[in-house]
């Protein structure tokens, strides 16, 4: 569960906010060395911001983000103007002025695995810390005899809920038929599994062969942020492929995800091959987006593909159904996005725009950054008027971070939908599709920046929307590469 404080910048609160940091990274994952670092490098941040931030009383904001393989601790306050780049510590400045400005910000980075800062003009600046969990890899617990030896032949299968003492088989699962090229890095981690089944983030279904031997799993990874589900970790041993396990997992699945009251399900295909696509298309998912270089290269043997980040389709299944929509759809994207809820069976009514926007001075905005996967994902909760200019502020932060993919998702059931396309377009983003009922239960529009060229030709989709979609990505691409 994510934990939010609003703290007053008095001296007074930064011990029991740094013991409060230790106490949550231990029962989150860490070890207790660990645990210090983060401790004491948010000891640092505050401090900072508590001493030097402000001229008068105010509040800062402080998230605490745990997942299976990371802890993030976000800062947010509207202090002083500060750029951290303008004041870079330097050796040759503490031994000929004994002048220390920037040491704190050093000592931040050197004890967490990501420092990031993000100025955002009148909404103020954002600090981000993260810390790595330490997790043991299936190759640190299991010999390579015992990881690659394959399950002998079934007489029969027999299909079961998981629980968490199935982690390491299915861990040993992964390994063996996927070796090190499987996206999803925590299903390499039993304890990561374990944590994932116990704090409820997934659910999913493994089958044995008559032996007990694991050789298939299939997992629906819940949002945090919608009512809805990922089928987004699948694998069946080599020598147990074409005997009815996925659509044996995949009607299981489905159930269940009725079962829990899930308004839908989505896959992230990846388009190397189109052998995961075509296995939800089977099931009644519909193409409803490309995403650009979401994963970072692996190679994925027997199947040629050029040396790219990775793109994804995404695929969706309504677990309810939906009649009609009213929402506003621009005018750049309006043709195609009709064409993308025609094939999911809604009709969407597009509704105009009567008289003049009237926007908050200040945007809402989230941002999720994945560190391994070099991506990031701006949401809007709310347009403001400083919407643009903060797209661009994070835009170069995230560029300076290295973040490879950047993606912002746009909520259709505002009027400022319609007029927030253009300059994005001028900005470099284009399209990627549509992302039903993504964030709160609403529906988004995404466009997306890669910082990477891109070799098409390997980008490959199966349905018919796919493929206009495709089409339809390629031709703005072009312009801006």
């Amino acid at each position: 569960m994510d934990i939010k404080m609003e703290l007053p910048n008095r001296v007074e609160i930064i011990q029991p906010v740094v013991d409060f940091t230790y106490s949550w990274a231990l029962n989150s994952g860490l070890e207790k060395p660990e645990a210090v670092e983060l401790a004491t490098a948010v000891d640092e941040l505050i401090t900072d911001v508590v001493l030097f931030a402000f001229e008068e009383e105010a509040t800062f904001n402080m998230f605490f983000k745990s997942s299976l393989s990371d802890l993030e601790i976000i800062l947010q306050e509207l202090g002083e103007p500060f750029d951290p780049e303008r004041h870079k510590y330097s050796v040759e400045k503490v031994k000929k002025e004994n002048n220390f400005e920037g040491a704190g910000f050093k000592l931040i980075k050197s004890l967490v695995d990501h420092f990031v800062y993000i100025y955002k003009g009148r909404a103020g600046k954002e600090f981000r810390i993260v810390k790595n969990i330490k997790h043991k890899h299936i190759t640190q617990l299991l010999t390579q005899e015992v990881l690659q030896k394959e399950p002998e032949k079934a007489v029969s299968y027999q299909i079961a809920p998981v629980t968490e003492n199935d982690a390491e088989d299915i861990a040993r699962l992964i390994y063996r038929s996927y070796g090190y090229t499987y996206p999803k890095e925590d299903m390499y981690y039993p304890d990561r599994i374990v944590k994932a089944l116990r704090e409820g983030k997934k659910f999913g279904v493994i089958v044995r062969t008559d032996k007990g031997e694991a050789v298939g799993y299939f997992a629906v990874i819940r949002s945090t942020d919608s009512n809805i589900g990922e089928v987004g970790e699948v694998v069946v041993s080599p020598k147990h492929r074409g005997k009815g396990i996925m659509k044996m997992m995949m009607k299981a699945l489905i159930d269940m995800a009725k079962s829990k009251g899930l308004l839908g399900l989505f896959g992230e295909a990846v388009t190397v091959h189109t052998i995961s696509q075509k296995v939800n298309a089977k099931y009644g998912f519909k193409s409803t987006a490309l995403v650009l270089g979401f994963f970072p290269y692996a190679e994925y043997k027997g199947f040629k593909q050029a040396k790219q980040r990775i793109s994804v389709v995404i695929d969706f299944l309504p677990l309810v159904e939906r009649k009609k929509v009213q929402l506003y759809l621009p005018v750049e994207y309006s043709k195609i996005l009709k064409q993308i809820y025609q094939n999911l069976g809604i009709e969407v009514e597009n509704l105009p725009v009567k008289q003049k926007i009237n926007i908050p001075e200040k945007s809402k905005l989230r941002l999720n950054i994945n560190y391994k996967l070099q991506n990031a994902v701006i949401i809007v909760d709310e347009y403001g008027q400083d919407f643009l200019f903060r797209v661009r502020e994070k835009e170069k932060a995230l560029v300076e971070k290295g973040i490879k993919g950047i993606y912002i998702d746009l909520p259709l059931d505002h009027p400022y939908a319609k007029k927030a396309v253009k300059p994005l377009q001028e900005a470099g983003f284009i399209f990627s599709g549509l992302m039903p009922l993504f964030h709160k239960e609403k529906d988004y529009l995404r466009m997306q920046k890669i910082m990477e060229n891109l070799d098409f030709r390997y980008i490959n989709v199966f349905s018919d929307m796919a493929k206009k979609i495709k089409r339809r990505i390629f031709s703005e691409y072009k312009k801006v590469m």
